[in-house]
């Protein structure tokens, strides 16, 4: 074969090459987008949504048992206790202004059976929902009804913790929020504090090699386990 031919193949080949790898290299995924499409130009920001119950197609959410949410698409199925606030995400429906959850009172509807939905910052509804709401920051749109604030069981509470543990300030600011007295022992300043926790997990066979560690009368929590001490409180 003339070498100009074998050249101009070589050539060829080589392009061809080049134009696969440049088609099958991975595409990159798009981009998440979490916040709704914006409003039209001109559109006043919606501040207001309803619910129709047995109608409008929604998910409720709603606080459950042992600090925990639940989920269900019939209101019947929402406990008394937990319907004076309930998330009510539609399946049809406007969306809530970024960062803000539709919230209903299920307690108190219309006349015509409909239930207002207002708009609620998403962290305060879990933290409301939870009972974990004291701080008087807190402001709900009015006609919400929060589940009922239960007091702790009188009873020593320990927190075993270290001046640096960041998740030790969480819980400590956890339990002042739910008004539960507490003793704070920091095991690295305190020899005594340390060895008094190495005797109560020897007693339970736990290993600590953690901190924090929540002594809830004689019951030992290691980490942040808040579904766990919201039960054990």
């Amino acid at each position: 074969m003339p070498r100009p031919q074998r050249g101009w193949a070589l050539g060829a080949l080589a392009a061809v090459i080049a134009l696969g790898a440049v088609g099958c290299a991975p595409e990159r995924p798009p981009a998440p987008d979490d916040d709704p499409p914006p409003a039209a130009e001109g559109a006043e920001p919606v501040s207001e949504a309803a619910f129709q119950p047995g109608t409008t197609p929604a998910v409720l959410t709603y606080a459950g048992d042992r600090g925990a949410f639940a989920d269900t698409s019939k209101p019947e199925a929402v406990p008394e206790a937990s319907r004076g606030l309930v998330k009510v995400s539609l399946l049809d429906g406007p969306a809530p202004p970024p960062g803000q959850v539709w919230v209903g009172n299920l307690r108190e509807p219309a006349a015509d059976g409909s239930v207002v939905l207002r708009p609620v910052p998403r962290d305060s509804f879990e933290e409301l929902a939870l009972g974990q709401g004291l701080s008087s920051a807190v402001e709900l749109p009015p006609g919400l009804q929060p589940p009922e604030q239960v007091a702790a069981e009188h009873g020593e509470i320990i927190v075993y913790k270290t001046a640096w543990c960041g998740v030790c300030k969480k819980v400590e600011s956890y339990l002042k929020k739910k008004g539960v007295a507490y003793t704070a022992k920091d095991i690295e300043k305190d020899t005594s504090a340390a060895a008094e926790l190495q005797a109560k997990a020897a007693r339970k066979q736990m290993r600590t090699g953690s901190v924090p560690v929540i002594d809830v009368r004689g019951e030992l929590i290691v980490g942040f386990d808040r579904a766990r001490l919201e039960q054990l409180l």
